[in-house]
Order: structure tokens, then sequence, then C-alpha cells
């Protein structure tokens, strides 16, 4: 894996080596690598992995402005902002009433989280040594357990999405769906007052397991309003991140996440489409929680020659742009019409992808409202093996519209339906109809076939309605 050393000051023990993360979402159960950015790789392949010159100028840059960070050197007006703290920290030895002794190291890594907590920030945040290396570890490759995305919000764990062939998609487990317990043990117990990152390191300590392990998780499932037990036998997670085929003779492309090799895989699905000539193509982000930015870059590069991908804001309002690369064998797409697939499963570089598209006008969107998650952290691997994970950017559509907390509105808003009867499509990617049903079913998936086949678009989705409440 790249790593940075400061280039001055510090010790062996004080440097930490620097991830740049793209937004991806940071909490995984045994499944693929939190989404990073561009041109760190993780993981072994049989060749040399190598920087482009513009990610090792990002590299070099980023390097750069976190150098001071890596020095562990207290800032000058240390003693003067600590003194409060030493006074309670010292107060807590004397007097707290213990009958064994009191964890100092706890009690240093609790006033961390605290000190990430108060700047208000999801994603800023702290992993103790073990939830660090368990991070390293999917990091790695080394991959076995029911195979989702996670993510800790209002006080809950969600499912942001299963991976494409995994365990968990298997069983019928729903982006959306929040984890009520696992094993019968109450999730809500496990994480009651917990931040952000001991959250969703103790609930993926529920939830992981061995290859052939059997555990039972209860969902919530909002969309049906009633609680599920979900039995999964834990296995290895595949890792393809592109599957594609004809539909008719338009081609259909699914892309689960932005990983390393996926440009390469798409290269590979492009041009085995183009032997039966499509007229356009369906390229579906639904459920892809992100990845590598330079992924995005050249997933982009394939749709459209030259043009700008994304900004990234610092906290100083400067704004750096990006634009599409053409790396490896880049298969082209820039003269079919395209519409991409969203949901409240894509996140992060599907969001980058998705409103640039959205942007330039190239690709129409029908979906559901994106995940919402346009940030960049640095991840600080610390000298006791913690880790540190610090905010330090946004991302811009090249519109330069927000992306963080608000996500991607498509053009046409269809929520999704598998009501054969209603939606019916070709099962495809080996798929199956349901119990009952002759043909698969996918209400997004349909429209998108009418919108290119038939020039049709879908109805606008049903306004609520509020019933009033009689007056008392």
């Amino acid at each position: 894996m790249s790593e940075f050393q400061p280039t001055s000051g510090g010790s062996s023990t004080s440097s930490a080596k620097l991830w740049v993360v793209l937004s991806g979402i940071v909490g995984v159960l045994l499944v693929v690598a939190i989404a990073l950015g561009a041109g760190y790789y993780w993981g072994s392949s049989s060749k040399e992995q190598t920087m482009t010159a513009a990610n090792q100028a990002l590299a070099t840059e980023t390097a750069q402005i976190m150098q001071a960070t890596q020095q562990a050197l207290p800032p000058a007006n240390a003693d003067e902002n600590f003194q409060t703290f030493w006074e309670v920290w010292n107060l807590v030895n004397k007097e707290f009433y213990h009958t064994e002794p009191i964890d100092e190291k706890q009690m240093m890594y609790g006033a961390i989280r605290g000190m990430l907590q108060s700047l208000g920030d999801d994603f800023t945040g702290f992993q103790e040594p073990e939830a660090a290396e368990r991070s390293r570890e999917d990091m790695r490759g080394n991959f076995e357990g029911i195979g989702a995305y996670v993510e800790y919000k209002d006080g809950q764990i969600l499912i942001v999405s299963p991976i494409e062939g995994s365990p968990a998609e298997k069983a019928n487990v729903r982006a959306g769906d929040i984890v009520v317990a696992v094993d019968g043990k109450q999730i809500s117990e496990v994480i009651e007052n917990l931040e952000r990152d001991q959250a969703l390191a103790e609930a993926i300590k529920l939830i992981r397991g061995p290859k052939g392990s059997q555990v039972v998780i209860t969902v919530y499932r909002t969309s049906e309003e009633k609680q599920i037990d979900i039995t999964i036998i834990r296995d290895t997670i595949p890792l393809i991140s592109v599957r594609s085929s004809m539909i008719g003779d338009i081609g259909y492309i699914q892309l689960s996440e932005f990983k390393q090799t996926s440009y390469d895989e798409l290269d590979q699905a492009i041009a085995k489409l183009k032997t039966n000539n499509p007229k356009a193509i369906i390229f579906d982000l639904r459920n892809n929680p992100g990845g590598y930015v330079n992924q995005a870059q050249n997933v982009l590069g394939r749709f459209t020659k030259d043009g700008v991908t994304h900004y990234q804001e610092n906290s100083d309002g400067t704004q750096k742009e990006y634009r599409t690369l053409q790396q490896g064998d880049a298969q082209e797409l820039f003269d079919l019409p395209v519409v991409v697939l969203v949901n409240g499963g894509s996140a992060s570089a599907s969001e980058i992808v998705s409103g640039a598209m959205q942007d330039t006008k190239r690709a129409t969107l029908i979906g559901e409202k994106t995940f919402g998650k346009g940030s960049v952290q640095s991840v600080h691997t610390l000298s006791d093996k913690s880790e540190a994970r610090i905010t330090i950017a946004h991302w811009l559509t090249p519109n330069k519209r927000a992306i963080h907390t608000l996500g991607i509105t498509p053009d046409y808003v269809v929520p999704f339906s598998d009501d054969a009867t209603q939606y019916p499509i070709e099962c495809i990617l080996n798929r199956t109809p349901a119990d009952g049903a002759t043909s698969c079913a996918d209400s997004q998936l349909f429209w998108a076939l009418k919108f290119l086949n038939e020039q049709q678009t879908p109805p606008p989705p049903p306004t609520p309605t509020i019933t009033p409440t009689p007056g008392k």
C-alpha cells in the first residue's frame, strides 16, 4: 500500500500513514475497502501498482497539507488550553470512587472521541487499535462475512446496500433496512451512548464472522413497516464490480463499487457489449457506495471525451478542478444515449459520476435521490495503531452543486417496486422470477427501458396526502 513519510521532523513512531478517503461508506461488514481517494491502492495484486502523474501531484499536495499533523507536536498554546483538562484528569485519579484500577488509556481514547465529536461531523472520528486493524484487514481483501455496507445514522445502524452476489443480497437484505438485533442481541443496547465510529465497530463485531457460520439479523424494513428475521450463512465476498448484459438492443452495465480494477472491468464489459451494436446504454449505480476517485474520473472518461468531473472545496473556500481520465485500454461510449439508475444506496463516487452526467446533460437520471455523501477524509494510523479520520474537504458537481447531505435528485423520480404485474422486465444477470411470477420486476429499470425504447417518461410520483387531525 502507498504510504507517506514525513519529509522533516518527527520519528518513526510518530509518523502517520495518510489515507485520502473519498467519502464512501465507512462501516463495512467484512466486505470491500472503504472508499479511497486518487492514487492510493490497497490489497495485493499480481502486477505492480503505479500512480499517474496527476495522482502523484495530488498525493504530494495532500502530504504537504497534512505534514504538520504527522509530527505529533503539541501546539504552542497547549499548556493554556489543556490546563482545565489536566485539572479534571488529576481530580479523577485522586477522587473518583473505583474498586479496580482506572484504565487511563480508555480515558485518553474517550477524550479523543469527545474532541472529534465536538466538531459536529459524522465522518470525522477515531478508531481504537482493534477496530482499526479490522478496517485494515478489509482493505487488504480478507473478506468473509455477510457482505453489506452499513452506516450509523440517527442513532441506528442502517444498511446502505448489500454487495452484489453476497450472502446479504441472496438473503434479501435491502438498502434502508435498520439493523435491530444480531442473534437476538439488541443493537440499541450495544451502541447506546457510543459515538459513530464506536457504534459501527461494535455492530460490525457482532455481524462479521468466518465463512460457513450462521447469523440471524433482525431488521426493521421501513418500506413495509415491519420487523424481519433474516438468517444468513456467512461466506467469502465476491469482489467483481462490473456486470453487463444486453436487454434487447440496449446495453446494460451494473457497477457495484469503484474499486481499483473497475475501469479495466468496465472496458471489458463495453468491448463485449459493442459486439452487439447497442443503440443505448443503461448504467446502473444503484446501491453503489463509492470508491476510488480516480476510478470515478476514469468511468466518466468512458462516456465523455473531456470535461470536469467535480471540484474539491477546501475549508478556506478554494476549489480544485478534476477532469475525466482515460487510463488503461479506454473504451468509448461517447455517442450513445445513456440512462443512469440511482437510489438511496448510491453514494460518494456514484454521486460524483451521476452528478457530472446530469450537469453536463450526458445522461438522464432515473430512480431515487442518492445518499448525500460528499466529503473527503484523511485517515491517519497513529503510533499505537489506532486511527484518526479527519474530514478535509467537500466535493461539488461540475455546476458546483453541493452533494454532502443533499444528494442528487434524479431527472425522473421513480420509487422502486418489484411488482411483476406492473413492471415486468427480462431476467438478467442470473436473476430469477419471484415465486408465482413469470418474469422479473424492477420499476426503475422498467422505466429506463421505456424511456430509451419508446421515449416515454415516467409519471411523477404520487404526492403524499396529509389527513388533518380533527379539532378537539
